[in-house]
């Protein structure tokens, strides 16, 4: 039997998809309205650096972030979501 997903992983998993996706083919998790608005913002610098990327919906309103980190060597440019 497969297990419901929560909210938060949801979440994660609209922010890993956006790392490959547009925003207008991503839907929300709460709605599912392709209407996210994403921004990005890095921090950190040597080993512990990343990106923390909040979410928002603007049809529905819903919002979260999701701390986003690098995935491999910092000359690698892939990112995966943290849970």
């Amino acid at each position: 039997m497969r297990e419901m997903r929560t909210k938060r992983q949801l979440w994660v998993s609209v922010a890993q998809r956006l790392v490959c996706e547009s925003a207008e083919h991503v839907g929300c998790p709460e709605c599912g309205t392709p209407a996210l608005q994403v921004r990005d913002m890095e921090y950190g610098w040597g080993t512990g650096r990343g990106i923390e990327r909040y979410l928002v919906c603007s049809h529905c309103q819903a919002y979260n972030s999701v701390n986003l980190r690098r995935a491999g060597p910092l000359a690698d440019t892939r990112l995966m979501a943290a849970e």
